[in-house]
């Protein structure tokens, strides 16, 4: 998750003055579409190949469900290209909340995801300045300022998939030297096993080994 979302900020970070608003709107909007089709084949080709091999498709509730689903994502592609002057109205909101997940989800793996192992407490200011970068998205305003909606998300973007990245080697790192000391601590001496052989009901060592 870490590379896939600093992957996407660095290619925000290089072409944010060539990305506009209304861009990402029909982009997203042709996108809902081609899922919604896609999906709608994909089911198709999954229910023929059930019946030829004589099994059974999917239940009439899942299959509803499906073509719920994919109606209304193409139904939302359309809108979004349909009426793109309001959705384009969103893109700061909607990238603002991109953002302001990825502060929560930073808050909760330092607060709690990694327990028992707990990282520096220094890195805090991941999530803080995440905060600040999704309430920065907030108060901009779409078209005018569409370079700086752009730029500012790919950094923030980078930002945490740098952090997330940094953090799962660390945590790795932490777990294996976890293991190591307790696999240390776990192995006992000749003298502690030696001591620990059973005794016999007088309490002197069972010497049962030694006459066999």
């Amino acid at each position: 998750m870490g590379l896939l979302a600093l992957g996407a900020g660095l290619i925000l970070v290089f072409t944010y003055s060539g990305i506009r608003s209304t861009g990402v709107v029909m982009t997203g909007g042709i996108l809902f579409i081609l899922a919604g089709i896609f999906n709608v084949l994909a089911a198709g080709y999954e229910r023929r190949r059930a019946e030829r091999a004589g099994g059974r498709g999917r239940g009439m509730f899942a299959s509803t469900l499906n073509w719920l689903a994919c109606a209304g994502a193409v139904i939302l592609g359309v809108c979004m290209l349909i009426f793109k002057d309001t959705f384009v109205a969103l893109i700061p909101f909607i990238f603002g909340v991109l953002i302001a997940f990825a502060a929560f989800y930073q808050l909760y793996l330092l607060a709690y995801g990694t327990r028992p192992v707990m990282l520096p407490g220094w890195l805090y200011i991941v999530p803080l300045a995440l905060a600040g970068g999704a309430v920065y998205l907030f108060v901009q305003k779409p078209v005018l300022n569409d370079a700086t909606i752009m730029l500012t998300t790919g950094i923030a973007l980078a930002f945490f998939g740098l952090a997330t990245f940094g953090e799962g080697i660390a945590l790795g790192t932490m777990h294996r030297r976890a293991r190591q000391e307790t696999k240390s601590a776990g192995a006992s001496t000749p003298a502690q096993e030696e001591s620990l052989r059973p005794l016999d009901e007088t309490g002197t060592e069972d010497s049962t080994d030694k006459t066999e």
